[in-house]
């Protein structure tokens, strides 16, 4: 009789394939675990990397509708709001803030409660500046990011604090003295940043943003107004040598170099009312100016008053090459750049609201025109009837402007002519750039009554001059 035999090989191996099963099962499980976490990890770091870029951009939004109301034109100008900012061209002094407040619905925003329960405390003022905001003088004004689209939230800032930029404040000795100064202001001449006052006043915008996680982002700006530098030398600027005079024959009409001041400020020193770049152009457009009319052109010399003023000639004035630039940054800041040949502008401006205009050719104005700010002409400047302006007029490009038919109007401010570029026969800005570096010969044929001439204003070309964007100077995030 014959026992069955126990085969304990394959009872051994049964066992290990458990084990291999059981380990397997394991393996599997602790990859889907990890799988899970990892999956939940990037989700979590996905949201916040979302969050914090929400609140950054919500953050530079801020900072943008400062930028924006900080421009005269701005219908929501922040200098138009009553004690908020001083004149435009005047300075903010240091310990005054100002705030652009923006709160959720039925949320309070105090920038300047600094108790530990409240998450938009401005405690970063205290870094920059040494002292509490709340020892500062304060105004605020509310947002207006929410008006662009009805029903729309806008961004999550919370408020834009406006300051003063100081040397303590940037952390930066700009005068080199070793004294990080906090009580003069700092100023942008266009190249260069100083306490001297020379330029504008560079202005520090701060902002808060967070988001309803609870991400915060704080951003700065340094801004300043561009500068355009913009200086004359006499009332009305014959910028070329050989230029030519065809003047107007009226008693009303003047050329006038002494300072208007009609803004009631102190007036400049009195400039010439005649300003030509060679001996040989005085003597000629003296020569043109009738017998009977010598007495009209008066300024800082004896009547008829023609001078040299190739000597005191703003450095930007003086070539063919600076002249062009000088005209590509106009251009660069206009609000309106008009093709040529034109025979009306879209926007003449106001007193309040002056324009920047640059017609890429020849404009001609002809009825009962008044303009306010800086007219750029690149080709031939014609007016005829009663049209005046208030501001700058420059005609660089072909250097030539003829008045007709008299009228009551005068040119406030100052007038300069220069010839950078060869004859455009197509008067839509044309005509090839002179070899220079010395501007070509201008012409201004001044007939009929005349009107009641050019007279130098500084307030005039203040104004004009002040109608600028602000730009950034530097960007930064600040860590809490």
């Amino acid at each position: 009789m014959r026992f069955p035999m126990k085969n304990s090989a394959a009872r051994s191996q049964a066992g290990v394939a458990l084990l291999v099963a059981i380990f397997a099962l394991l393996l599997i499980s602790g990859v889907a675990v990890a799988l899970v976490v990892m999956s939940g990890t990037e989700t979590s770091v996905a949201a916040n990397y979302r969050s914090t870029t929400q609140a950054f951009y919500a953050g530079y939004a801020g900072l943008e509708e400062v930028r924006g109301r900080l421009w005269p034109g701005h219908p929501s100008s922040l200098f138009s709001i009553a004690n908020f900012l001083p004149a435009v061209g005047t300075t903010l002094p240091v310990g005054q803030v100002r705030y652009i407040l923006n709160p959720s619905p039925g949320e309070v925003v105090s920038p300047t409660n600094l108790v530990a329960t409240n998450a938009y405390a401005d405690n970063e003022y205290q870094v920059e500046f040494g002292a509490a905001v709340t020892g500062a003088t304060v105004l605020t004004t509310a947002s207006i990011s929410n008006l662009a689209l009805a029903n729309t939230p806008g961004p999550l800032f919370k408020w834009v604090r406006i300051t003063a930029k100081t040397e303590r404040s940037s952390g930066i000795d700009i005068n080199g003295d070793g004294v990080l100064d906090n009580a003069i202001p700092i100023f942008y001449d266009g190249t260069n940043q100083n306490l001297t006052s020379t330029g504008r006043q560079v202005f520090r915008a701060t902002t808060l943003a967070v988001m309803p996680n609870g991400s915060r982002r704080i951003l700065q700006y340094d801004l300043s107004a561009v500068v355009l530098n913009l200086q004359f030398a006499s009332a009305l600027t014959f910028d070329g040598n050989g230029s030519a005079l065809f003047p107007a024959n009226s008693n009303v009409y003047t050329v006038n170099g002494n300072d208007a001041a009609s803004c009631g400020t102190p007036p400049d020193p009195a400039r010439p009312a005649l300003g030509v770049l060679s001996p040989g152009d005085d003597a000629a457009i003296t020569a043109a100016i009738p017998p009977n009319r010598l007495s009209k052109y008066t300024g800082s010399g004896p009547a008829p008053d023609v001078q040299n003023v190739s000597g005191s000639l703003s450095p930007n004035m003086q070539t063919v090459s600076s002249l062009e630039a000088l005209v590509a940054t106009i251009t660069a800041n206009a609000d309106q750049v008009v093709q040529g040949p034109a025979a009306s502008l879209p926007n003449y401006g106001t007193a309040n609201a002056p324009t920047i205009t640059v017609v890429n050719g020849d404009l001609n104005l002809q009825g009962q025109i008044t303009g306010y700010g800086i007219l750029v002409v690149t080709g031939n400047f014609s007016a005829g009837g009663s049209v005046g302006w208030r501001g700058i007029v420059l005609v660089i490009g072909q250097g030539t402007m003829s008045v007709s038919g008299g009228g009551n109007n005068s040119y406030e401010g100052a007038v300069l002519l220069a010839r950078t570029h060869n004859d455009d026969p197509t008067g839509a800005g044309g005509g090839s750039l002179l070899p220079g570096p010395a501007p070509g010969p201008t012409l201004l044929d001044w007939a009929g009554g005349g009107g009641n001439g050019v007279h130098y204003d500084s307030c005039t070309i203040r104004n004009a001059t002040n109608n600028v964007v602000y730009r950034v100077l530097s960007f930064r995030e600040v860590s809490e």
